[in-house]
């Protein structure tokens, strides 16, 4: 497979040259010039000018363009130089990591060649990277690339990124870097269901009461504690649904297109639903702290149970209190 890549390659060399009017010895008239064991000393030079023009001093020719294609797990390597003969030196030189899934090898080939056969060097792009979470972890390429905000100079083509954070759901693309130019991203990241938000603690579940010592429980405390009970009970719905709908929707996720099985409507209900069960946890964590204050408070502030009901009157009109301990 990878010699009939190589095969194209240069027949793309050879397409290239010819349409910028360039006279060009093939490689099959190259061989038959200078014979098998010739031929062969030529491989082993690689991209060697002295060696190349050493080789190469019975020929009319001037430059030469030599190269290598292998792979990697992911990408097509393509390495191309062009070498001047007399005096002998690298003019330019073309080096490029092709994703393989992209399907891009040919296109990215053709796209590049005529400005290395006008003895141009290929200008490398920016990468600006940042995500709607700071400090989410990066890789590119398979290979760790920092914290975000991230920049990086990259070479021209598509890049496979990656961008994670602790209690959100992993990202993975292509980006897309042209030469000599400035790609910038901005990575949204999705809250898991039931994650807390970040820079709160998690709710203080107040320690278990007991029928005895003189605890009590003003009337508050347990409105508080049904509120909190009522919004944990949402919150888990919540999240339970807002997981399933995820999971179907990464079920179906293909990083090549990369494309979602489902509908846009899916994603933006998960969303929501997501976010409303980070609301109703932080409602639940409120009314249990709120339980437990008030709780204490009471219990610290006399032994002796009490009730009592007050009517006022004030600038929003008539306001009826009830507060009791039991």
């Amino acid at each position: 497979m990878m010699q009939g890549l190589a095969s194209q390659m240069t027949r793309q060399i050879l397409d290239a040259a010819h349409a910028q009017g360039l006279k060009v010895v093939p490689p099959e008239e190259l061989e038959t010039f200078l014979g098998p064991k010739n031929s062969l000393a030529l491989k082993l030079c690689g991209p060697g000018p002295a060696c190349l023009a050493a080789r190469l001093a019975d020929l009319p020719v001037n430059r030469a363009i030599v190269g290598t294609l292998a792979r990697d797990e992911s990408h097509y390597l393509v390495h191309l130089w062009l070498i001047a003969l007399s005096p002998p030196g690298q003019v330019a030189e073309l080096d490029r990591a092709i994703l393989i899934a992209s399907r891009r090898l040919q296109p990215d080939v053709a796209a590049a060649l005529p400005a290395l056969l006008r003895g141009e060097q290929e200008a490398k792009g920016t990468l600006v990277l940042d995500s709607t979470v700071p400090h989410a972890d990066v890789t590119l390429d398979g290979e760790p690339a920092g914290q975000t905000p991230v920049t990086r100079l990259l070479k021209p083509g598509k890049h496979e990124l990656r961008v994670s954070h602790p209690g959100f759901y992993p990202v993975e693309r292509l980006v897309t870097v042209e030469p000599g130019q400035t790609a910038r991203d901005v990575v949204r990241l999705v809250a898991l269901p039931g994650a807390e938000p970040l820079g709160l603690p998690p709710p203080q579940v107040p320690e278990p009461l007991v029928s005895s010592g003189g605890l009590r429980v003003p009337v508050a405390g347990w409105v508080a504690l049904g509120v909190g009970l009522a919004a944990a009970g949402a919150g888990a719905f919540l999240a339970v649904t807002a997981h399933n709908n995820d999971s179907q929707l990464l079920a179906g996720y293909n990083p090549a297109r990369n494309s979602y099985q489902g509908f846009r409507s899916q994603a933006v209900t998960g969303q929501h639903q997501a976010t409303w069960a980070n609301v109703c946890f932080g409602i639940a964590g409120a009314g249990l702290v709120t339980f437990g204050a008030l709780t204490w408070i009471s219990s610290a502030s006399s032994a002796a149970p009490r009730a009592s009901v007050g009517i006022g009157a004030g600038p929003q009109g008539a306001a009826v209190a009830l507060s009791g301990s039991f």
